[in-house]
């Protein structure tokens, strides 16, 4: 069975081709489009001569990274061989594998395949999956999971008789939820921007000089009109953000599974991650501008080791839009023994003009700038002005910080209110900082550092009472 060579599914060939194609798009488009200066006759024809070789090259490159592909158990470790004139090997130890994570794309569904990420303890590119097979069959993906946990526990010596674990649903997201996590997420401008991308390549193709001269007088006396068809792109970018949200998020759940956290979610592409729950560093619990006065927020969790190429906004958002007073139930049926509504100690008042000149000085030196060289329109700038005086004053009322047993708590706010939970002995390390003026208003900041990925995630708290980061360190630094 898996303890034999087993090969990919013949479907991997095509994925293959379609991701160097993907890779190579730049150059095909350069080779057929870029080349202005084509001749006459055979000359004519050699921008299609090179790209239809190159398109054989990256399908044969396909087809034999197909067939030069095995993977098999063998010895506590999940073994691959692949390469025809260079041959690579490459074993990973049972005991190093952190998770196997499912995806099914468009090309998986339909012959009941996988794609079968395999993340470790600590990989050697954070940007990178350990491993990956493209396409097997479900069931092979289930028994490869299988004999890995089976190992894993003879490995460890653990004691549990019962090989099955039953998977308990703590979490399931509402077709609500995600509708208004679609309506409030920040897609549209990825939308935008890559139109906007489209039409800068597609320009130099367009007879642009013609147009410009047939439309200019028109569009003159039409200033109503450029500002609808903007419009209307923002809507119609805005709702293909929706919809791909949607489509992304689609029957999102969360379920334990002996000591894991399994995600699963996607309409079209259905994924599946799991993240062990001792590589849990941390909780984050996010509230912008828009979901906090509606109630809502995410909650991420911070994890060691593994890579970040899947997903890597979302992927360890284990909670994307939940009712911010539902959190500390759901939470604390995936993670006991972390607490959420403790009150804090928030910055002094004399702290509040600090966070004002923080977020208002450099708006104020662009806005003058722009006030001069454009006068009198630039003067509008001025108006992000007070925009970012408010938005020092909710930095001021929203910081804080509280120390609950071995628990941590820090909050900050930029656009978005962060709460960062986490526990002393996962703190890699806390620090003060204090600048001159700081010191004579006895003032500090106090940040943490946790492992995340190949660096770290950092919590900081600007403009603390002095003898609180002192409190805050000499917390940190006494072992109990």
């Amino acid at each position: 069975m898996m303890f034999e060579p087993q090969r990919l599914h013949p479907i991997s060939a095509l994925i293959n081709f379609i991701k160097g194609l993907k890779d190579a798009i730049l150059p095909l488009a350069a080779v057929l489009f870029l080349n202005s200066n084509r001749g006459d006759g055979w000359l004519g024809l050699l921008p299609f001569l090179i790209s239809g070789l190159m398109l054989v090259i990256i399908l044969a490159g396909g087809i034999i990274k197909w067939l030069r592909f095995t993977y098999w158990l063998e010895e506590g470790e999940l073994r691959m061989e692949h390469g025809l004139v260079v041959k690579k090997k490459r074993y990973i130890p049972i005991d190093r594998i952190q998770s196997l994570d499912f995806s099914e794309g468009i090309f998986h569904r339909p012959f009941q395949l996988v794609k079968v990420t395999v993340e470790t303890a600590g990989s050697s590119n954070a940007m990178e999956a350990e491993a990956e097979l493209t396409a097997i069959r479900k069931e092979e993906a289930k028994m490869l999971e299988e004999h890995i946990n089976e190992l894993k526990k003879s490995s460890q010596e653990v004691k549990e008789e019962e090989g099955e674990t039953s998977r308990q649903l703590v979490y399931k997201m509402g077709m609500k939820d995600i509708l208004v996590m679609a309506l409030t997420s920040g897609g549209a401008g990825v939308v935008i921007s890559g139109v906007l991308v489209f039409l800068s390549q597609g320009m130099e193709f367009l007879p642009v000089d013609a147009i410009y001269d047939e439309v200019i007088d028109w569009l003159q006396f039409s200033f109503l009109f450029i500002a609808g068809v903007v419009l209307l792109v923002l809507i119609v970018a805005y709702g293909i953000s929706v919809l791909l949200t949607i489509l992304r998020y689609s029957q999102f759940s969360v379920f334990l599974e002996g000591g894991d956290i399994i995600m699963t979610r996607g309409l079209l592409e259905k994924k599946q991650v799991t993240i062990p729950l001792n590589r849990i560093q941390g909780i984050r619990v996010d509230e912008n501008l828009i979901r906090e006065p509606l109630g809502y927020a995410s909650v991420t969790i911070i994890s060691a080791g593994g890579s970040q190429s899947n997903d890597s906004d979302h992927s360890l958002r284990v909670l994307p839009l939940i009712k911010r007073k539902n959190i500390e139930e759901v939470l604390h049926s995936i993670l006991e023994d972390y607490q959420l509504n403790l009150p804090v100690q928030r910055p002094p008042q004399r702290s509040l003009l600090r966070y004002i000149a923080r977020f208002v000085w450099l708006p104020v030196i662009a806005a003058t700038v722009l006030s001069i060289l454009f006068y009198p329109f630039g003067m509008l700038a001025l108006i992000s002005v007070p925009v970012f005086m408010w938005l020092g004053y909710l930095s001021f009322k929203h910081a804080g910080w509280n120390i609950e047993n071995n628990q941590l708590t820090l909050i900050r706010r930029f656009l978005v209110k962060q709460t960062y939970i986490m526990k002393k002995f996962r703190v890699q390390a806390l620090y003060s900082d204090q600048s001159l003026f700081q010191r004579r208003a006895k003032l500090a900041t106090i940040g943490a550092t946790l492992k995340s990925g190949i660096g770290g995630e950092r919590a900081q708290v600007w403009y603390l009472e002095e003898k609180d980061t002192h409190h805050l360190l000499k917390w940190y630094s006494y072992e109990q």
